[in-house]
């Protein structure tokens, strides 16, 4: 099962990472680097639901792609883009997770 991807954004090399939940702050479920540094990660919790780890991946992908948008703008856009891959049954290969 792969837990790490890179994705260019704003012509930036990313790399993002699914991690397990003690690699982050306890309340968290993902982070993304701010001001990104020479190697950008996002990093997201792997053991979240499906839907849950689209929308997490969506917000901190806007967070890397668009910097200056307020949480409120992000949580709302990350969710929505989650809820739309969820429902299109995008899904992560290789795990049980719902």
């Amino acid at each position: 099962m792969q837990h790490e991807a890179r994705l260019t954004i704003n012509g930036r090399r990313w790399r993002i990472k699914l991690v397990r939940s003690k690699d982050l702050p306890k309340d968290w479920l993902g982070d993304c680097d701010h001001p990104p540094g020479p190697h950008p990660t996002i990093r997201v919790r792997r053991n979240l639901s499906q839907q849950r780890l689209a929308s997490v991946i969506a917000h901190e992908v806007l967070h890397a792609a668009v910097p200056a948008l307020d949480e409120a703008t992000v949580q709302a856009a990350g969710d929505a883009i989650g809820r739309a891959l969820f429902v299109l049954q995008f899904r992560r290969v290789g795990t049980s997770n719902p």
